[in-house]
């Protein structure tokens, strides 16, 4: 495209060295990913990719003697609209301006259409949940109550203690949860809890900050791996004038945020019929921008290098919480379930803190899709933890560890039997955790 490089912003020495790191570990590990995108692209949205349940609920027998009695659980909202009319309306009305320029070819027209479908679609419901992100969370609930039944039927054990993040999208998920619970269960008796006092415990993570190389090391990779040429030339008539026009962004942050937008698609689709918007895009593209947004996403709420593991204090304070109410339902309570509802603010720092499978290094930010970190896989919508405890009738106690209902481990401490620990073991392990 004639004279559009001298409107891109011009990279940083850094960013050479970066580069040449990126460069040399996608040829190895790019395949995997691109496989698993290519056989769902809605995978592409990342922290937006609406939950992919188990095909099968697979379980380890528990060793001889065990029985179910208590579940932990930490759920992410479902989906939801976007957080913000602004993440939608930064690029729609940027195409407004553009094409009332006469700047949009009869593709960008296309794609300007779908993007003002979009933004019609979240007004007035901006951060709320949507049909699909209740269906999720209804759908985790059932398969928990079919997979351990006896926590929920249990004559001494008739309590669920439901808490959500004041933010409505987790009131939401809580709703549809706990009423699936009471569907199956109608003798049990819910305590639920919302509020701005639960959310040290809930979701602590939404008070920090990103470090401050996070964007310097996005807008890095995103200048490095992805090419606009070709889209500016299929939305634009004049690609160079219409560059001129995207006020404080520059091309490559523009498209991305087009595409960012694009994924809440997939989240609405039992609400609205909304255009596709990924086929504006080729597959080559979309990976780029999905790699640059997948390490984005690490970054910013597990622990890395880069941001200095700044989220151990939000792991800590929620696995605080963990410990208090399992000792109270291993000591004897009256309660099977304790049930949180918040965001991947929250979960995603726990998990770190935990050094669950998949989170046990800290690494830089640059090596997360090189150690198989996919945001899609990791922390969709309604992405879960859930620790169901078991005792056998001389009261020990194990416990096992689903991470989005599928079994894991913490690698760094060996369980006992299978993916089961010790409760004692398990419950040293987190309070010497730094």
């Amino acid at each position: 495209m004639p004279g559009l490089t001298r409107h891109l912003k011009p990279m940083k020495r850094t960013i050479l060295l970066l580069t040449s790191v990126i460069l040399a570990t996608a040829a190895l590990w790019g395949q995997d990913a691109r496989t698993l995108l290519r056989e769902n692209p809605e995978r592409y949205a990342s922290i937006h990719h609406s939950y992919e349940a188990p095909e099968a609920i697979v379980d380890t027998p528990a060793p001889a003697g065990y029985e179910p009695f208590y579940v932990s659980h930490y759920g992410r909202h479902g989906s939801r609209y976007m957080t913000s009319m602004n993440s939608v309306t930064r690029v729609s009305h940027l195409f407004d301006s553009l094409d009332s320029l006469q700047l949009l070819t009869a593709e960008g027209k296309q794609l300007h259409a779908a993007l003002k479908a979009l933004e019609e679609s979240h007004e007035g419901q901006a951060g709320y949940l949507t049909l699909r992100g209740g269906r999720e969370h209804q759908g985790i609930a059932q398969r928990l109550y079919d997979r351990v039944p006896l926590v929920f039927n249990q004559p001494d054990r008739g309590r669920v203690i439901a808490e959500a993040s004041y933010v409505q999208r987790c009131i939401q998920s809580l709703a549809n949860f706990t009423m699936v619970l009471k569907s199956n269960a109608p003798q049990l008796n819910f305590d639920i809890y919302a509020g701005e006092r639960f959310m040290t415990h809930i979701a602590p993570g939404t008070s920090v900050k990103r470090n401050p190389s996070h964007y310097a090391v996005f807008d890095s990779v995103l200048n490095a791996r992805f090419d606009p040429t070709r889209a500016m030339n299929a939305w634009f008539t004049d690609p160079w004038d219409a560059a001129q026009h995207l006020g404080k962004y520059d091309v490559r942050t523009f498209i991305y945020y087009v595409f960012y937008a694009g994924g809440i698609v997939q989240c609405l689709a039992d609400d609205y019929q909304l255009p596709d918007i990924y086929p504006f895009f080729t597959e080559d593209e979309l990976y780029e921008l999905w790699y640059a947004g997948d390490i984005s996403h690490f970054d910013s709420m597990a622990n890395t290098i880069e941001n200095g593991c700044r989220f151990y204090e939000t792991g800590r304070k929620m696995l605080a919480d963990f410990i208090e109410k399992a000792d109270a339902a291993v000591a004897g309570n009256d309660v099977a379930a304790d049930l949180r509802f918040g965001h991947d603010s929250g979960l995603m720092p726990l998990l770190s803190y935990l050094r669950v499978e998949g989170y046990e290094d800290v690494i830089s930010m640059t090596q997360a899709i090189e150690k198989g970190w996919y945001c899609f896989e990791q922390m969709p919508m309604g992405s879960n933890l859930q620790l169901i405890f078991y005792k056998n009738p001389k009261g020990d106690v194990l416990v096992k560890l689903l991470r989005n209902e599928r079994e894991t481990t913490i690698p760094a401490l060996k369980p006992w039997k299978g993916p089961y620990y010790r409760w004692k073991d398990l419950r040293n392990y987190f309070v010497n955790l730094p």
